[in-house]
């Protein structure tokens, strides 16, 4: 099943670099996460889908030691560019196997970017972040939530491909995650904490989006 690749992600950030867009969400994504990755003695992060490296500047700013990766190049370089001094940003492709050593990270991160891929894919992606954790450490992350969708849909139409699985005319895929969908790809995990967050929009403050924040451990 397709999902959007490299040749999307490149212009898809090359426009946005063009429109000075640098789609920022300032901390609402990595705040949450503070406490327990401090409560965990979290010293080693391993971000997933970095985007131009925003999230992995600020948990750098706080005293961790980061490597992040995106599949685009052209976020990578802009990344580089802005925060090299501060993070480690590698290209590569969180769908297939990384090239770390198990359990090198003390707590992996995504945010908004584990929900692009069909449903085999997103199994073995979930499990090849266990790998890359040691026992004990964290996978903290937010999706899109099922209930997302319907927002979704109001400002991108799209085609079902699978189940909760879309793509939009844009090209790019979409997956919506229900909770017991996100209990089953972290069976083997503990302390699981799934908690449903709604964003409002801005300048209406109607809900603009709806995420799973999730936070478990190895």
């Amino acid at each position: 099943m397709v999902h959007a690749g490299v040749e999307y992600w490149d212009q898809f950030f090359r426009q946005r670099l063009e429109s000075g867009d640098d789609l920022d969400w300032a901390g609402l994504w990595t705040e949450p996460f503070l406490v327990p990755l401090r409560e965990a003695g979290v010293r080693t992060i391993l971000e997933l889908g970095c985007g131009t490296g925003n999230d992995a500047a600020r948990l750098a700013g706080e005293g961790y030691a980061v490597t992040a990766i995106d599949v685009s190049g052209e976020a990578i370089g802009r990344a580089r560019a802005r925060f090299g001094s501060l993070a480690s940003f590698l290209v590569a492709d969180m769908t297939r196997e990384l090239p770390f050593p198990d359990g090198s990270f003390d707590a992996v991160m995504s945010n908004v970017a584990l929900h692009m891929f069909p449903d085999d894919v997103t199994r073995t992606l979930f499990a090849r972040v266990g790998r890359l954790v040691h026992a004990g450490g964290l996978f903290v992350f937010h999706v899109n939530s099922l209930e997302d969708r319907p927002l979704r849909a109001r400002r991108l139409p799209a085609r079902e491909l699978e189940p909760d699985y879309v793509a939009e005319e844009s090209g790019q895929t979409m997956h919506f995650f229900s909770e017991a969908y996100l209990r089953e790809l972290l069976v083997g995990w503990q302390q699981v904490r799934l908690v449903p967050v709604s964003i409002p929009d801005p300048e209406t403050g109607e809900p603009f989006k709806h995420v799973w924040r999730g936070t478990a451990r190895r």
